[in-house]
């Protein structure tokens, strides 16, 4: 399938959900080519993962003309009376584009809705994860309604009615996903429940493209490079804990937290100066605490409540070495910022390399074991190999893990 072809005299390019703020990358790197953008922020101010403002340092709230607040409750009811909200969505845009879309994309469970609305205009389907892999898993129903029928509003009802109202969305975010005209998805060979998915839409003619990146605006005014001068090591990981419990019932989401528990315990044996910085967000947060309790870390530990993005920022600044996921799941934005701020990246980047997204000889030190980590922590007591990763570190994250390549694929515009 080709790329589509946008005119700069033509409507806007749409985006509806905003799930961790995740589509304004693209968003924004469309407006730096005199693409006229609509963005729908449906996120209310205390979901600041969500809300870009909490992001993006050029863009404050009350949002500009070109970002559109329309807070929903819950994502859920999209799939589950998709033909009312697609009525909702396609007149909220009409009282702001002058002209009808050029293209759509739809994140999280708006892709439910697009069979039913400007069905002329070409869509995309910009999942964050779930929405693909689990909640348009039409293979996998059966298992979700179990892991899911005592959680979120469905506890309420009984397990016939749960398991059939989940069923149906699941059957809905499919089919929407499948009237789209393409789907911008992790590559193949991250996630076997998504490549089962994406197999199951490029049978039906939906184009399948690949995307392992993300946006460097919100850090453009940061300062790059290795914390000099220091004779304590200061460590931070903002990982979710996810290691033992999987709402959604994918164990592909395997942070491996417990692994990097371990290793920095045993790094902790050899060197006693050091600083820990974890954030108490994820389904198994408790866990880890009574694991680092028991290994004897609660010394050099300090736990942060889940903050706003410019918070965060803080703690990257004072940060010697990062840490991301090391284990089955894949390097997100905690660890594409500590290369692009040049801190020394410890993570599992097993399946970025198995699919030839970068060689063996990254500057990522790549671990998933305790052992590992705890090789690598030693080698980064050295400031000579510690500036040597960040060097190489800042080189790749500019060159590898910026929106333009997929975006050159979905758009028929030279990036």
């Amino acid at each position: 399938m080709q790329p589509i072809k946008l005119d700069k005299n033509l409507g806007p390019v749409v985006f509806l959900g905003s799930m961790n703020a995740m589509p304004m990358m693209y968003a924004l790197e469309l407006r730096k080519k005199g693409i006229e953008v609509l963005y729908f922020v449906d996120r209310p101010a205390s979901d600041t993962l969500s809300r870009p403002e909490n992001h993006y340092h050029d863009i404050k709230y009350p949002y500009p003309e070109w970002i559109v607040e329309w807070v929903l409750p819950t994502q859920i009811f999209l799939p589950l009376l998709p033909r009312c909200f697609a009525y909702w969505v396609e007149k909220k845009i009409s009282r702001k584009a002058k002209i009808s879309p050029q293209a759509i994309f739809l994140n999280g469970f708006f892709c439910s809705l697009a069979p039913y609305f400007l069905k002329d205009v070409p869509k995309i389907f910009l999942p964050g994860g779930s929405d693909l892999d689990t909640w348009a898993n039409v293979d996998d129903a059966i298992a979700l309604c179990k892991s899911f029928a005592d959680k979120s509003i469905f506890k309420h009802m009984p397990l016939i009615a749960s398991g059939r109202l989940i069923t149906l969305i699941i059957e809905r975010q499919f089919f929407g996903a499948s009237r789209c005209a393409k789907v911008l998805y992790f590559p193949a060979g991250f996630n076997a429940a998504g490549d089962k998915v994406t197999k199951r839409l490029h049978a039906k003619g939906v184009d399948i493209l690949e995307r392992y990146d993300i946006s460097f605006e919100p850090l453009k005014y940061e300062q790059r490079g290795v914390v000099e001068n220091r004779n304590q090591m200061v460590i931070f990981s903002g990982v979710r804990f996810l290691y033992r419990t999987f709402p959604d019932g994918n164990v592909e989401y395997n942070k491996g937290n417990d692994k990097l528990i371990k290793g920095l315990a045993q790094y902790y044996a050899i060197n006693n100066n050091i600083e820990i910085h974890f954030v108490e967000k994820g389904e198994d947060v408790d866990d880890a605490k009574r694991l680092c309790a028991q290994l004897g870390l609660n010394d050099v530990i300090t736990w942060h409540k889940e903050m706003k993005f410019t918070e965060l920022l803080k703690i990257y600044r004072s940060a010697d070495v990062c840490f991301d996921q090391i284990g089955e799941h894949w390097i997100g934005a905690i660890g594409f910022y500590a290369l692009w701020l040049g801190k020394p990246l410890i993570a599992n980047d097993r399946r970025a390399v198995d699919a030839d997204l970068w060689a063996d000889d990254s500057p990522i030190l790549s671990a998933s074991t305790p052992e590992e980590i705890n090789l690598h922590l030693q080698q980064l007591n050295s400031p000579e190999f510690r500036r040597e990763v960040s060097e190489k570190s800042l080189s790749f994250a500019s060159n590898k893990l910026g929106p333009e390549r997929a975006l050159s694929d979905v758009f028929k515009l030279k990036f």
